[in-house]
This record gives structure tokens, sequence and C-alpha cells, in this order.
């Protein structure tokens, strides 16, 4: 977040707070804070590894004697 130095006389922490909030959901691309981003990741970490468990377990169907 960038603000210039004039916009900085007479504004309120509380409103610089809001500002922050705003640009840091606003940025991210994803409703929320940064936790759901981090959510979103682990979410795809586990789709990927339940992925290759099936391949594995399919690989070990295909060469089981």
């Amino acid at each position: 977040m960038s603000i210039d130095a004039g916009e900085l006389e007479g504004i309120t922490e509380e409103e610089l707070r809001r500002r922050y909030d705003a640009q840091s959901r606003g940025s991210a691309g994803v409703p929320g804070s940064r936790e759901d981003f981090s959510d979103m990741v682990a979410s795809e970490m586990a789709k990927k590894k339940q992925k290759m468990e099936r391949r594995r377990e399919a690989k070990e169907k295909e060469f089981k004697f």
C-alpha cells in the first residue's frame, strides 16, 4: 500500500487501518484475509496428494503378481 505524505495529514489510525485492510484484501484476489490464501494452498496440496496416491495405487494393482 502506498500513501503520499500529504495524505497522512489529518488521517486517523482507524482510517489508515481500514485502507490497509481494503488494499490487502483487494490485492489478494480472494475475499477475506491472507489466511484465505493459505487455506487455498493447503486445499490444492491435499488434492495433489490424493491424485498421487490414486496413481500409486493404480500402479500397484497393475503390476501385482
